[in-house]
């Protein structure tokens, strides 16, 4: 099947043994069926918020023109996306080969894992590039396992407000990765998670 799932880092694992691949999309909409990604930032991370490595690149969703008909792409009030940087951009096939490279061996995380993912492995789906990855963590389904009485706000700024992660340009997707690595680290730590079977099972 185009997207798939292998895990190749066995819960027992000590997170400090951990490497992640906190990724963030920035898209047309909200639908993982009509919508198309435009930005992807990845950022390789270890459980104690130290980033190692940093990847962004637009996404060009087509081979000519753009499957829209507007003077911005959709959604472009909300993430400032110029037509001119989607134009610049990778195919979308190249940028899920690439995401594919970073993805192996890793432990995939983003805030709220099943907009991002979803929106991977349909594009993934679309345009036949099989990535594996293990069961993503999700930062959002961490913190609000904080909070069971959901008394508060776990939108990312928020959270990125309450822990003082900077969070200088939201919607920028290498920012949004960026950050949701620094928020990750916080989280594990106030979990008090030592391997990833402990963050699994927060979350199931």
């Amino acid at each position: 099947m185009p997207f798939g799932r292998a895990v190749t880092t066995r819960n027992s694992t000590n997170l400090n043994k951990v490497e992640f691949l906190v990724v963030d999309v920035e898209t047309t909409g909200l639908s993982t069926s009509e919508d198309l990604i435009l930005q992807v930032g990845a950022v390789v991370a270890r459980a104690d918020g130290r980033i190692k490595r940093r990847f962004s690149w637009y996404v060009r969703p087509g081979d000519s023109d753009f499957p829209w008909n507007s003077p911005e792409p959709p959604a472009h009030h909300i993430h400032g996306i110029t037509n001119e940087q989607v134009s610049g951009g990778v195919p979308t096939r190249r940028a899920m080969r690439r995401l594919r490279r970073l993805a192996k061996h890793r432990i995939l995380v983003a805030h709220n894992a099943k907009f991002d993912y979803g929106f991977i492995a349909s594009e993934s789906q679309r345009h036949s590039v099989s990535i594996d990855i293990s069961e993503p963590v999700c930062t959002l389904e961490l913190s609000r396992k904080l909070d069971p009485k959901r008394s508060e706000s776990h939108r990312l700024a928020t959270l990125c407000e309450r822990y003082g992660i900077p969070l200088d340009n939201a919607h920028d997707a290498l920012c949004d990765a960026t950050a949701t690595a620094r928020l990750l680290s916080i989280l594990i730590k106030n979990h008090g998670a030592t391997t990833l079977g402990d963050l699994r099972r927060i979350t199931t």
